[in-house]
């Protein structure tokens, strides 16, 4: 059986979720209905559902205002999701967040605790959703968060699901790029070995060489380390290549056909390979 933890999503931070919607469905893609989450995130998103049970969250801080902020140094920590976003957008648009699936929220937490990971207070919220056929439901979610210093514009948490029956729809997983889920995500560091080491940490993902770096397996999925120069020979124009901090560069899509990659300057800030 394949080790590590499936890849449950990524958060691709926008600063203008209708553009980025617009850019988005101009690649093929459906999207669910916009959705706002509460007030102490300050986000709103639109989704990429896919058939493979995983997807991309298109996100805006859209109340900077009214989030909560990080407390990293709390008693617990707390760590604000719409805080990194908020950070991370003032820099840039593009994958902020790296997102496994979870079972048990704070069952991970633990494990993230005692693999000597950096951890805060597990987050537990709820956010309304519209159904194909125009029903609204209630959502909700508990988070368990870990980071790396090393890597600041990059968060990592495990999502647990609590209400799955009103999550994933196939009216929302149909594409017209023919795309069926993430089949890895590229992070591009200047030291893939550390970086690799992390992310294996989180859930025991084997990590193995590969062109440029490293991969960590992430169940059927895979974590693609890699070195700048790397991820610069797939996309010129990726951010990631240049900037000196590790950064989640680009996705590895699964679909029908192969087809030419797509830039980042053409995904707002993200890379997307096509595989068969």
């Amino acid at each position: 059986m394949p080790s590590g933890r499936a890849i449950d999503h990524v958060a691709l931070a926008v600063r203008d979720l209708d553009r980025a919607a617009a850019v988005w469905q101009g690649l093929g893609f459906t999207l669910t209905p916009r959705a706002m989450h509460e007030d102490r995130m300050g986000t709103s998103n639109r989704l990429a559902q896919f058939a493979g049970r995983n997807f991309v969250e298109l996100l805006e801080v859209d109340r900077p205002d009214r989030l909560q902020r990080h407390d990293l140094s709390g008693n617990p920590p707390f760590y604000g999701f719409g805080d990194h976003n908020r950070r991370f957008l003032a820099r840039r648009e593009g994958l902020s967040m790296l997102v496994f699936a979870s079972d048990d929220a704070r069952a991970d937490l633990a494990g993230f605790q005692a693999a000597g990971l950096r951890t805060a207070a597990p987050f537990d919220f709820e956010r309304q959703a519209v159904l194909p056929d125009g029903a609204r439901v209630t959502v909700s979610f508990s988070l368990a968060f870990a980071w790396s210093e090393a890597m600041p514009d990059i968060g990592f948490f495990a999502c647990q699901n609590r209400a799955q029956q009103y999550f994933w729809k196939p009216d929302y997983q149909r594409h017209d790029n023919g795309a069926a889920g993430i089949a890895a995500v590229y992070l591009a560091s200047p030291e893939p070995e550390r970086d690799a080491a992390f992310v294996s940490r989180l859930f025991g993902g084997e990590v193995t060489p590969a062109d440029g770096g490293f991969r960590v397996a992430c169940g059927p999925h895979a974590g693609l380390v890699l070195a700048p120069d790397a991820v610069a020979a797939l996309d010129p124009s990726s951010p990631a290549a240049s900037t000196g901090t590790p950064l989640l560069a680009g996705l590895r899509l699964a679909t029908r056909e192969p087809r030419p990659l797509t830039p980042s300057a053409a995904a707002c800030g993200a890379f997307i390979e096509w595989v068969a």
